[in-house]
């Protein structure tokens, strides 16, 4: 273990040695701790946050909640359509904040501000469920993942890639890229898990589904390396068989980390079925047809009450407050084709497209078999000008020729039931 991996494990054993406890306590008031928590984050975020403010005052909401009757009283059901209504009325001068950007499961790009002390909180909740697994800080890493590194222009985006692979190299994970997923491509990642020292795997679950079906004679080899675990994230699986083709390929338990951009982890799953939820930072409850909702309890610079995720679960505990979750039904993400018929993930279309200046949705049409994909989108005017440049800049990044697809604005794309369009269509579909 190098000096870096060395001094990010201890870190991270300090950081946990106080938080995991709260959740060792078999006598825990989890309502209580969680309306504790709720109270003293909401006035934190009031009074460094002027999107809070916003968001109290459209909401006509008090400086503090007596009981979780009167909050889910005073707190309807919240939507990305109610975050932008508060990010464009601050109230005051911001704090510093980061900003991110999330595609969404339905395709809706949001870009929010993010306090430092949320990325710390978000870190607690990684570490404790990798430790779970027996996974430390300081153990190698095998990533199957999107790099939206790759999509940043000028010198700081030359500046940020290199700082990735610096760091990268320093903590001793080894990155493949899952933007392409031929077999071929997929062999090549094989071989790559096999020179590495990776200690888990972690990538995206329709990646992992791939690439252990493009290497299950490596089984044996593969074994050998006796990982602790392969982490699946960002959808669900594909197929019904995709888990146990993953383990017996891998040779390791397989198990799913549960989140989203905005929220960060709220749920691990652990090898025996089901997810341990991290409770004390994500207050999670079921609304109508099992839609789940989170309430963070850490301070925000946008806080999160009652906010739909865009996934379906279900527990076997009742009522809100959720520490266990039975399953989950989020969506899976589909592979988009390239003319020479090598499948890319969808992911890809989400880090290129979703900073694009003024665009409201997108969708990505596939056109069949030696056709390049095509981009419909949904934005008050036609993209033009340096967003169009920048976003084609970007799609090209992702393959060659890439750039020189359509891009199509539609007044309204077409929505299901529920209010939310496929990311991912067929040009049969698309109307």
């Amino acid at each position: 273990m190098n000096p870096l991996s060395a001094w990010r494990r201890r870190r991270v054993a300090a950081d946990l040695a106080g938080y995991r406890g709260i959740y060792d306590d078999p006598s825990a008031d989890v309502a209580a701790l969680q309306l504790q928590r709720l109270n003293a984050a909401w006035a934190a975020s009031l009074a460094a946050s002027p999107w809070a403010r916003a968001q109290r005052q459209r909401l006509a909401l008090p400086e503090r909640f007596d009981s979780w009757a009167a909050f889910e009283a005073q707190v309807p059901v919240q939507r990305k359509e109610d975050l932008r209504t508060d990010l464009a009325a601050p109230d005051g001068p911001a704090p510093r904040v980061l900003w991110r950007s999330t595609g969404g499961t339905t395709a809706q790009p949001l870009r929010f501000p993010v306090l430092p002390s949320e990325t710390a909180a978000a870190g607690r909740d990684l570490w404790l469920g990798r430790a779970r697994l027996g996974i430390g800080a300081g153990d190698p890493l095998f990533l199957i993942w999107g790099h939206s590194h790759i999509f940043g222009a000028g010198w700081r985006g030359r500046l940020y890639a290199w700082r990735r692979k610096l760091s990268d190299a320093a903590l001793g994970y080894t990155r493949w890229s899952a933007y392409r997923l031929s077999p071929e491509d997929l062999r090549l990642a094989g071989a790559a898990l096999l020179a590495s020292r990776a200690r888990y795997v972690i990538g995206y679950a329709s990646a992992l589904d791939r690439f252990a079906r493009a290497n299950e004679d490596r089984a044996d080899a593969f074994a050998a390396l006796g990982l602790k675990a392969a982490i699946a994230t960002a959808e669900g699986f594909p197929r019904a068989d995709s888990r146990e083709t993953v383990a017996a390929v891998l040779g390791c338990p397989v198990v799913m980390e549960y989140g989203s951009v905005e929220t960060g982890p709220m749920a691990y799953e652990q090898p025996g079925g089901g997810y341990d939820v991290f409770w004390a930072h994500h207050r999670l409850e079921l609304g109508e047809g099992g839609e789940l909702i989170v309430t963070s309890l850490f301070p925000r610079a946008l806080p999160l009450l009652r906010y739909a995720v865009g996934d379906l679960a279900t527990s076997d505990e009742t009522g809100p407050g959720l520490t266990r979750i039975t399953a989950i039904g989020g969506r899976c993400n589909d592979a988009v084709p390239l003319p020479d018929g090598a499948p890319i993930h969808s992911e890809a279309f989400t880090h290129a497209v979703r900073d694009t200046p003024g665009l409201l949705a997108y969708q990505i049409v596939r056109h069949g078999p030696g056709a390049w994909p095509s981009i419909r989108y949904e934005a008050a005017q036609a993209l033009g000008g340096a967003a169009e440049a920048g976003l084609r800049r970007r799609l090209g990044r992702i393959a060659p020729g890439m750039e020189r697809i359509a891009l199509e604005r539609v007044e309204a794309l077409p929505a299901s039931v529920a209010g939310k369009h496929r990311m991912v269509v067929d040009a049969d579909e698309a109307g």
